[in-house]
């Protein structure tokens, strides 16, 4: 229940709206218990057939202990006119408060729910990338929508039944004995009993239902790899393999969610089975010795009686979903990022002089080393290549710079001070990125150019696109820059997707530059063009370079050779081609030579 605690302090911060719900509520029962009364007078005037009359004699054989406390109740008539509108009256003061108490809870209870997932895509967007690295995405996208989704019915119908349904029976069970004197103690020993299919069903209903939206995660997840790899699917004729994968999944799905239905819908019809045992042993006593007006009451309030129980009995398989989803929502929100800002982190704000890697060693999982005792120094204004074999670790070694992770040894400086001094957004900011995999969003072209500078003019973001020869393209499309893209962005070439990419970074204007196989989806004019402007943009910044097609960085002043996570050769490209090994190796394979 600790989960279920959790998930209900999203209510607090509307703990007023709560208040007035609350309110509502305890009117509401007050006038549901009203109905039995109605009831009454309608039975009794029935068989008056005319004025009703109230006395004493209407509530004889009540219990002895119960009479010396009533009032002395003296004798009226009330016209027979007044059923009908007692009738009316308690069902629409019922309605009313009704209508307001769970419209307030809804109320609540969306809000809440929002929160929960704003908290939850915060949360998920801060994770490091190490969190991710273990996770799957589908996984993270069911737990924002479904378990989240989930959730609300615990936080709207459970609070609204746990408090309006106490009310009910407070208001009720008096009135039980009331109409229907010692008889109603036939009716209410049964209560204890409800609780036992209650207590069975519900650890049971837990671990269902956590099963249950397990393995719905895994559908979502793999609806997004089919479709995002669709042309791959398609392209090695896997359709009805996926198709079949899917079913499978699905059919784990529906056992799951049939014996979760059948423990969910099994204690209602236990709850009645047993309310009704108590009930007909009350009625058959009663029969005998009320008047019919007061049976017809007491038949009414026990019903009244029974059905906050059913509805309890629902509370509960509400909260053990719930406690399911809340599980899985918590695991996120208690993960911690292991990139984190120092408590006294400081904001970089000095020109860029001097980047340096000093003995920096790093792994994903233990003793399983991706780079070994790493020394590079960069300057200002200097263009640092990194060529190498695929898995050489050329990738991860600019990832720390970016602070996407940290050295297990060393450290990585600037002008001398290590980064991890300061605040992760003043680094970051100090960076910009073209990176192998482009990644552009469903937006306009004009929003994905200035996605590092929101606040960046159309003039601005006309001049990038043109630096990264994108202008031309853009301009010739229906809406140009106002274009929207699509989803990552498929409604262009590579090519175009990549200048778009390079263009974002230019508008950026970083000091520090990360080229991760930038030119990669270029064709051989592209590439011509873009070089020209990406040897534009890197003037005056410090640059790292990450290439296979060594014709992109001949002009370098430095290019480091990595192998298995070793730089094993550096210097110029003349000087590497003179001195033979590794370098020259790659420069004749790509040329032919």
């Amino acid at each position: 229940m600790n989960i279920y605690r959790r998930l209900l302090t999203y209510i607090w911060p509307h703990r007023w709206r709560l208040a007035l719900a609350i309110s509502f509520m305890l009117a509401y029962a007050a006038a549901n218990s009203l109905v039995s009364v109605a009831i009454f007078i309608t039975t009794k005037g029935l068989f008056a057939k005319g004025a009703i009359i109230i006395n004493a004699a209407s509530f004889d054989k009540l219990p002895a202990w119960i009479v010396r406390y009533l009032p002395k109740i003296p004798s009226f008539s009330v016209p027979l006119i007044w059923i009908p509108i007692s009738i009316v009256v308690v069902f629409l003061l019922r309605s009313i408060f009704l209508y307001v108490s769970n419209y307030q809870m809804a109320s609540v209870g969306i809000r809440a729910v929002r929160q929960v997932r704003d908290d939850l895509y915060r949360h998920l967007v801060y994770l490091s990338h190490d969190f991710y690295a273990k996770g799957r995405t589908g996984d993270f996208l069911s737990r924002i929508m479904n378990d989240v989704g989930q959730i609300q019915g615990a936080i709207t119908d459970v609070v609204v039944d746990l408090i309006e349904q106490p009310f009910v029976l407070l208001f009720n069970i008096p009135l039980v004995f009331y109409w229907g004197s010692w008889y109603a103690v036939y009716a209410l020993l049964i209560f204890p009993i409800v609780a036992v299919p209650i207590i069975l069903f519900g650890q049971q209903l837990r671990k269902m239902t956590k099963k249950m939206q397990e393995r719905a995660a895994d559908i979502t997840a793999f609806i997004g790899e089919t479709l995002s790899g669709i042309h791959i699917v398609r392209a090695f004729c896997s359709e009805e393999r996926a198709i079949a994968r899917f079913e499978e999944i699905n059919k784990s799905v529906f056992e799951f969610f049939k014996k979760t239905m059948r423990a969910t819908i099994i204690q209602r019809p236990l709850i009645e089975v047993m309310g009704a045992i108590g009930a007909g042993i009350a009625v058959y006593y009663g029969i005998q010795y009320l008047p019919p007006e007061r049976f017809a009451a007491f038949a009414t309030s026990l019903y009244l009686c029974y059905e906050p129980l059913k509805k309890i009995s629902k509370v509960n398989s509400v909260i053990q979903q719930a406690i399911a989803s809340g599980t899985r929502i918590f695991e996120i929100l208690d993960s911690k990022p292991t990139i984190q800002n120092k408590p006294d982190a400081m904001v970089f704000h000095e020109p860029i002089r001097e980047i340096s890697y000093e003995n920096v060693n790093f792994y994903y999982e233990p003793e399983k080393w991706v780079l070994h005792n790493i020394n590079v120094h960069a300057k200002h204004n200097e263009v640092v290549a990194f060529v190498g074999a695929s898995g050489s670790g050329k990738t991860t070694l600019v990832s720390l710079l970016l602070r996407f992770y940290d050295p297990v040894q060393g450290a990585i400086k600037i002008n001398g001070k290590d980064i991890r001094d300061f605040t992760l957004e003043s680094l970051r900011e100090l960076i910009g990125i073209v990176s192998q995999e482009t990644v552009l969003f469903n937006a306009t072209i004009r929003e994905n150019i200035a996605y590092g500078r929101p606040e960046a003019s159309l003039e601005d973001v006309k001049r990038a696109a043109e630096i990264a020869y994108a202008d031309h393209f853009i301009e010739a499309l229906p809406k140009g820059y106002d274009t929207p893209l699509g989803d990552r962005g498929l409604k262009l070439s590579g090519g175009e997707r990549q200048r778009i990419a390079i263009a974002r970074a230019l508008l950026k204007d970083p000091p520090i530059l990360i080229l991760d196989e930038a030119t990669s989806h270029l064709d051989t004019q592209s590439e011509k063009e873009v070089q020209g402007a990406l040897e534009n943009l890197m003037k005056a910044r410090t640059v790292f370079v990450i290439a296979h097609r060594l014709s992109t960085i001949q002009k370098a002043d430095r290019i480091l050779v990595m192998d298995k996570g070793q730089i094993v050769q550096q210097g110029t490209n003349e000087f590497l081609l003179r001195l033979g090994g590794m370098y020259k190796k790659l420069y004749d394979l790509q040329f032919n030579l």
